[in-house]
């Protein structure tokens, strides 16, 4: 698949809550046009493609076949995305998909196998990789101001929620006091439910923030051998997103989860209720510590609700460390141990109109937060996005393994993680 000229048509799977608030976003982004909709729940999909100007269908087999697309953006619960996304890239389209990638680290394999065999892009949703927190950490990063980073911790970061008209707001992800999905007032009761949605905060909450600090250590890792970054380009500076990074490989993961929320709240309470309606199969607390290949570690906090301040997302390394909520910088500067902060938006206005007129009217119309805006971009040949779906696929191994881990009660290894008949012998 080349890259492609305005408008590029795009096809939404699932008319719920995420598809509705994905079509409201590309109603901004220069470039994009929804002209099909697909559910199984009809009602749902006439509705959303109406909205939109669109086609609407039944199923996604229908839609692939009858639409002309150049790509599919996958919109429906983690255990439903494997396949949806494989037909898409089979069918010749580009694919962005919700995160979690998927259910799993094989079925996240089997949808980065179809692009690799298919030849056409794959991108997966982490809105973490675009916050002026990540982009600033990774400035650093990229000068060498860290040195060679042996610690992480994925915990906490400040992101960008998009309501369901398309506008940002901020909020924090990972490790939180209060924000169980559906009990706490927000989301359905399917995100309680494993079988539809495939886990709880691991796969809601950790794929963001796993993903940011892989993305960081990768971006440290390819410092100390010389950086990875695009060529210049005619219309700015190099992309501040390598296409190219040298992720660092999960090699061991020891992790413990916990059910908590279900013996919060008394009988009778609207929250008790609201719990009583649900499975609440899944977990709301997880703690995990990852080795990687490189000898560096990663610890994960992640917490729909947990009776603790919030703990921020860092990296540590020998030159210095940065914390990214809030944003300060800790390094030796003559003798004298420093402690930085930083003026961000400050940072973020520079770096956007650095990029000239369309870096300008990205920070002006707010749309350099949305990754739907990048993946529309990079569609379009202005190589805006990092490699979202490298880093999806191996925050998967991680993920994967928190689960793998907290159900056998020991460590694991990578091998057990991907092994392709996922047996545990």
């Amino acid at each position: 698949m080349g890259v492609q000229t305005e408008p590029v048509r795009i096809g939404i799977v699932g008319a719920g809550n995420r598809g509705q608030n994905h079509a409201a976003r590309y109603d901004g982004i220069p470039g994009a046009e929804v002209v099909a909709v697909a559910d199984i729940d009809e009602p749902k999909a006439q509705a959303l493609a109406e909205e939109c100007g669109a086609e609407s269908y039944a199923a996604h087999g229908a839609m692939l076949d009858a639409a002309a697309l150049d790509a599919v953006n996958v919109c429906v619960h983690a255990t439903l995305h494997a396949d949806i996304a494989v037909d898409a890239l089979e069918a010749g389209a580009a694919v962005f998909c919700e995160k979690p990638m998927a259910d799993d680290y094989a079925a996240a394999k089997r949808i980065a196998d179809a692009a690799d065999r298919t030849g056409n892009p794959l991108a997966v949703q982490n809105q973490l990789l675009y916050t002026k927190e990540t982009l600033a950490a990774k400035s650093l990063a990229d000068a060498g101001a860290l040195g060679e980073v042996y610690h992480a911790t994925a915990a906490r970061s400040p992101g960008l929620a998009f309501t369901g008209e398309g506008w940002p707001e901020e909020t924090p992800l990972g490790a939180r006091r209060r924000g169980t999905p559906y009990v706490d007032g927000y989301g359905s009761p399917a995100f309680l439910d494993e079988e539809a949605a495939g886990g709880g905060v691991v796969l809601d909450l950790g794929s963001y923030t796993v993903g940011q600090l892989l993305y960081l250590l990768g971006a440290a890792k390819s410092a100390r051998g010389g950086p990875v970054s695009d060529p210049p380009r005619a219309d700015g500076p190099p992309a501040s997103h390598p296409q190219s990074l040298d992720l660092p490989e999960v090699e061991r993961v020891r992790a413990e989860t916990f059910r908590t929320v279900p013996d919060r709240f008394e009988e009778g309470t609207e929250y008790q209720r609201r719990i009583e309606e649900t499975d609440y199969d899944v977990e709301d607390v997880a703690v995990a510590f990852a080795t990687l290949a490189d000898g560096s570690v990663l610890s994960v906090r992640a917490s729909w609700s947990r009776y603790m301040e919030g703990e921020s997302s860092a990296l540590v390394g020998t030159r210095g460390g940065v914390r990214l909520d809030p944003f300060e910088y800790y390094a030796t500067v003559g003798d004298v141990e420093m402690t930085a902060s930083a003026d961000l938006e400050e940072y973020l206005f520079r770096q956007q109109y650095l990029r000239g007129e369309r870096g300008e009217a990205a920070y002006d119309a707010g749309l350099w937060a949305d990754p739907l805006y990048h993946w529309v971009a990079d569609l379009l040949g202005h190589r805006e996005a990092p490699p979202t779906a490298d880093i999806a696929l191996e925050s998967m191994v991680l993920l994967d393994g928190i689960y793998r881990s907290a159900d056998l009660g020991r460590e694991v290894s990578r091998d057990e993680i991907t092994r392709p008949d996922g047996s545990e012998e």
